[in-house]
């Protein structure tokens, strides 16, 4: 009996290695302006804020797909997903290489939103979700998120390596897209031929969904207090995608390979802090890890916000990006565990994980867009300042929520 359960708990952890793989090179390529920024402006002739409506597109689009996403999440076997994903992204991304204007830069950003949402998101999520137990939530959601941050580092790194033996950006990013074409396609060849291991049955994943069955999820305070929380979650994962831009150009006068280093060091925390965050979440409670996080994360953004912007004080910038890229990828491992504490039908778990995702990640829309506006109309340094200040006002109510949570489910269990 132990050695089944030991081959059926193996067999669920490599669902989600591949999961992770997956989502590794299908959701990164969208914030390569997190270490590429200034090389994205320079290669692709894009203004501020034209980047930043790059990334809006691409935040709309998702939003758009994140109900249908759902809904095809509830019918369509997910390994099919994953396949069709990952092909349609080797073909956008084979385009991307060949540095197309800014109309055409457009469409791709709207393909991504549909490839990574309307096909993947929930169906990767309610697998996962299906394939953990009771107990195993936190781990199994943070060896998600862990395992996908490792393989995202790994390649970004590998990416970094790459830009760099190039004469100019513009030749450096085509090859660094050029490494994200041949590992998608070739990852979907993988999945094509790899026989794949079956999870948890879902027996009620054919059975249709009712109007009485959506009003329940709408009816349910918990979600929309992880709406909340995962707006929360992803301002603060906005501001790991600025920091590097912010010690290359912000006044601390280090230069692009130092600040691109500093960025790829905080990809790596990454896997470490998906998995310890998800494993203590299951120790201490998810919704008190939560908690916990996101009081680090308001103590970092007021750090980044109240900094002298000189030399002198680069060198803490090395110091302070380990906590803090651990503290923010502990955010994203264990979010989703929260969802365990829903009452929600597993029949419209698909349609709950949509809502809750097109709610939280509406931030994503604006975000990019907040930053573009205070780089416009302010100097460099204090314009990230006080976008780190904004971050860490949402990092105050997503905490809130958190707490709001944790009261709710306790009451709950009494």
């Amino acid at each position: 009996m132990l050695d089944r359960f030991d081959k059926q708990r193996l067999a669920a952890y490599m669902q989600v290695i591949l999961l992770a793989l997956a989502a590794s090179v299908i959701y990164s390529a969208p914030y390569l302006r997190q270490l590429f920024k200034t090389s994205l402006l320079d290669a692709f002739s894009l203004t501020e804020m034209q980047l930043g409506n790059l990334s809006t597109m691409y935040a709309i689009c998702s939003i758009i797909c994140y109900i249908p996403g759902g809904w095809i999440a509830d019918r369509v076997a997910p390994r099919t997903l994953v396949i069709i994903a990952l092909f349609t992204s080797a073909g956008t991304y084979a385009w991307w290489a060949t540095i197309p204007g800014y109309f055409e830069l457009l469409i791709i950003h709207s393909l991504w939103g549909v490839i990574g949402v309307g096909i993947l998101w929930a169906a990767m999520f309610k697998h996962l979700r299906l394939l953990a137990g009771g107990d195993d939530q936190g781990r199994m959601f943070g060896t998600l998120e862990g395992t996908r941050g490792l393989f995202e580092a790994i390649l970004l790194t590998v990416a970094t390596f790459v830009f760099g033996l190039f004469a100019t950006r513009k030749l450096g990013m085509i090859n660094v897209i050029i490494i994200y074409t041949v590992f998608a396609a070739g990852l979907g060849v993988i999945m094509l031929f790899m026989k794949g291991v079956s999870g948890n049955s879902d027996d009620t994943a054919s059975e249709k969904i009712h109007l009485a069955d959506v009003l329940l999820i709408l009816k349910q305070p918990t979600i929309w207090l992880l709406c909340v929380i995962l707006t929360a979650v992803y301002h603060i994962f906005w501001a790991t995608i600025e920091f590097p831009s912010f010690v290359e150009t912000g006044g601390f006068a280090m230069p692009l390979a130092a600040a691109t280093a500093l960025g790829a060091t905080k990809l790596w925390m990454r896997p470490f802090g998906g998995v310890f965050a998800g494993m203590l979440g299951d120790q201490i409670g998810n919704v008190r890890m939560m908690e916990l996080l996101f009081i680090a994360g308001i103590m970092g953004c007021a750090y980044l916000a109240l900094i002298p912007t000189t030399p002198d004080l680069a060198w803490t910038l090395w110091v302070f990006i380990f906590p803090f890229g651990l503290l923010a990828y502990g955010l994203r491992g264990v979010f989703w565990a929260l969802l365990y504490e829903c009452p929600v039908p597993t029949r419209v778990l698909g349609t709950a994980i949509g809502f809750i995702s097109i709610m939280g990640y509406s931030s994503d829309a604006y975000i990019p867009q907040v930053s573009a506006y205070l780089q416009t109309n302010y100097d460099t340094g204090p314009a990230y300042q006080l976008f780190f200040a904004y971050v860490g006002f949402a990092a105050v109510i997503g905490l809130i929520a958190s707490w709001r949570l944790g009261r709710i489910t306790r009451a709950r269990t009494r």
